[in-house]
């Protein structure tokens, strides 16, 4: 369950973390570096949330204005992710999240025929393998983190890379938007995330290409992230829509927290 709530004044933890998964779907080397850097969190992904009006005003010329303005008010969100490795899709994700507060959300990550259910609250985080017949278990120590999906610290980074990193004003779903893209080497990465570059380091990558999509108002509407390890190379896609007031994520167990 998820009801709108007005915005906390918990800033948000800005790290980046493992992505928890099946073991029975454990994958190898190159599918589990790309894992640590995708996104998890998220409202009930079975719900249509409620369509916010798209504007179709042309953004600033300077994408450096609209990353400005981007608000630092707290918001809820829904993200749709894809995980390639080699070429193909290992994993499918749909979140619902609360950005720029305190961390809670809803997720769905699919891979082949196995369905992980995560709802974080404020207190607790919990998972569900099976579908609605399946138990819920609260895990001892947390496993999703908010930073998974939160790009707002790269496109200051991609900015800075200079104007090749500007590749123009593009049309995506009736969205005008600001593409950035370029490549963030460990040091880069290291300014947006420590825990990213340790994670990319750790597996022998040496940095990600980033392309980024932001709107108007600063917002990342569209990313993908590319990077190779092994000879194999690592893909995760992601779109952000429906923008709202930020949601209290309940627990999915009865009187707990």
């Amino acid at each position: 369950m998820r009801r709108p709530v007005r915005p906390a004044g918990v800033a948000t933890s800005v790290t980046s973390a493992r992505s928890a998964t099946s073991a029975t779907t454990a994958a190898a080397g190159a599918v589990a570096a790309l894992l640590l850097l995708t996104g998890c969190t998220g409202g009930d992904p079975s719900a249509a949330a409620t369509p916010v009006a798209t504007s179709t005003a042309r953004p600033e010329v300077d994408p450096a204005a609209a990353v400005a303005r981007a608000s630092k008010e707290p918001y809820a969100v829904s993200v749709r992710s894809t995980v390639e490795s080699g070429g193909e899709v290992f994993m499918n994700i749909t979140a619902r999240q609360n950005f720029n507060t305190l961390f809670t959300g809803r997720q769905e990550r699919r891979v082949g025929s196995s369905t992980r259910e995560v709802v974080v609250t404020a207190g607790a985080e919990y998972h569900r393998v099976g579908g609605p017949t399946g138990g819920w278990t609260r895990m001892s120590l947390p496993l999703i983190h908010a930073s998974e999906f939160d790009l707002t610290g790269y496109a200051p980074v991609l900015l800075s890379l200079g104007p090749e990193a500007r590749k123009g004003v593009e049309t995506r779903d009736g969205v005008l938007v600001h593409h950035l893209s370029g490549h963030l080497d460990l040091d880069r990465l290291g300014q947006v995330s420590t825990q990213a570059r340790s994670d990319v380091e750790s597996e022998g990558g040496t940095g990600i290409d980033l392309d980024q999509w932001v709107d108007a108002d600063g917002r990342t509407r569209y990313a993908e992230k590319r990077w190779t390890t092994d000879g194999t190379t690592a893909l995760v896609t992601m779109a952000f829509s429906d923008y709202g007031p930020p949601e209290v994520f309940d627990s999915p167990v009865p009187n707990t927290a």
